[in-house]
């Protein structure tokens, strides 16, 4: 064989071995399995049009509805009539759960349904809609032995798969979790903020049943690339301090909603933060009664009646000797 032809047949050969190689890894049944075993319950352009959302677990229930492009939920006394905020981020995140694609391998059949937790009774329920239109209904049912994969099946299909447990936050988590309870749930610029004004509650009477005495307001105010706080002097004044209490402000969130107070019931009046902004805009909040282990408080432009945690009471309703110095 001419030297030649050595070389033409030693390249069939290569080449050969290369396609079956190469054929070996693609059809090899670990990759087979695992391609059978990546999946999503919905396609993502599916999920962008979602309007809709039911979801019942150890929770209880709750839906979810979209509107003008921002979500809501009803009431948290359960009432039928109501609409609240939900947190946009949290439903998004919900939604790409859905729609990404991951690893569910197929686990079994009809015949493992009762015993995966997947019967209608026993399983939790997520039904995603769109225009009335069913997206997605789907059973979530039991753990596995490891405690890290539930097992899933679509409502009406037999198959069973498992995957990573990332549904029982959403499933098993308080009904006031999906809501946004912001003060500010459209947020607010710090560098945006030209003055604040704060009156403090009436503090409780000592022990003694003596009152202490009234607090001055506080105004902090911006001056260039820095603030004043009045009553106080610039070289007795903790700069530090100003820029997180006044985040702590913007920031601040409810515990949840009071249903049984009107925004516009005159009994706000035990205290109001007043926060001036570049735009010639003013918000205020004003504290009302208390509510439980809570004080009730109002954001003027909104329909909403907030619990606050007198933690959150107590941090946001500061006096001007916050602000001192101290050695």
């Amino acid at each position: 064989m001419t030297y030649k032809k050595q070389v033409v047949m030693l390249s069939f050969l290569t080449g050969l071995l290369t396609l079956t190689y190469a054929a070996s890894l693609i059809f090899s049944s670990e990759r087979l399995n695992a391609r059978s075993a990546t999946y999503r319950w919905m396609e993502p352009q599916a999920a962008e049009t979602a309007d809709n959302i039911s979801i019942s677990g150890a929770a209880g229930e709750i839906t979810l509805w979209r509107r003008n492009g921002a979500w809501f939920t009803g009431s948290p006394d359960g009432a039928e009539t109501g609409e609240y905020p939900a947190k946009q981020s949290r439903v998004e995140d919900f939604l790409s759960i859905l729609s990404t694609r991951e690893a569910y391998p197929v686990r079994g059949g009809a015949v493992s349904h009762e015993r995966l937790g997947l019967t209608d009774t026993a399983a939790s329920h997520i039904t995603v809609r769109a225009a009335n239109r069913v997206l997605l209904d789907m059973l979530i049912g039991g753990v596995d032995a490891s405690g890290r994969e539930v097992y899933i099946r679509k409502n009406n299909q037999d198959e069973v798969r498992s995957g990573e447990d990332r549904f029982s936050a959403y499933l098993n988590g308080a009904p006031k979790s999906w809501y946004n309870l912001k003060l500010f749930p459209e947020g607010g610029a710090l560098d945006t903020v030209q003055r604040l004004t704060v009156i403090s509650p009436p503090a409780a009477p000592l022990d003694d049943g003596s009152v202490p005495p009234v607090q001055p307001p506080l105004v902090i105010s911006r001056r260039e690339t820095g603030w004043v706080v009045e009553g106080l002097a610039e070289d007795a004044l903790d700069g530090a301090k100003v820029e997180p209490y006044i985040r702590s402000i913007l920031d601040a969130e409810g515990d949840t909603f009071i249903t049984t107070m009107n925004a516009q019931d005159p009994i706000f009046n035990e205290g109001r933060i007043t926060l001036e902004f570049g735009d010639g805009v003013s918000r205020r909040i004003s504290l009302g009664p208390g509510e439980g282990d809570a004080r009730s408080v109002v954001v003027s432009g909104s329909p909403y009646v907030y619990a606050l945690t007198e933690w959150v009471v107590g941090r946001i309703f500061r006096n001007v000797s916050y602000f001192e110095k101290t050695e």
